[in-house]
């Protein structure tokens, strides 16, 4: 089974099932609309919250002086294409790593 466009010209008047096999049409079963359909899925949203369901207040994300201690911040942090490194002991850094001797780059933009 198969959905089929109705056309009236170049228009789209409608649509219907018919075989995926020889063509025939099995009936005009409309399906829902995109509309309807959207709004029963708000309805039962609704329904699963409550009516009074209100957005809460969302984390404060804004960056802060401990913001982004992460070795690839830091001036000691060495990129290398096949290892990173940490300039001050010379051992393999973790990007995403911390340390307690971390101090941040100055970037110049």
């Amino acid at each position: 089974m198969k959905t089929k466009n109705r056309r009236d010209g170049f228009a789209i008047v409608g649509s219907c099932l018919v075989c995926a096999l020889c063509g025939a049409e099995l009936g005009g079963a409309e399906p829902a609309s995109g509309d309807a359909a959207g709004q029963k899925a708000a309805e039962r949203l609704a329904a699963l919250l409550g009516e009074g369901a209100a957005p809460e207040a969302g984390a404060d994300l804004t960056p802060d002086a401990d913001y982004g201690r992460f070795c690839r911040n830091c001036i000691h942090f060495i990129e290398h294409p096949f290892r990173t490194l940490c300039g001050r002991d010379g051992r393999t850094a973790d990007p995403m790593g911390e340390c307690g001797h971390f101090k941040r780059k100055e970037y110049l933009c």
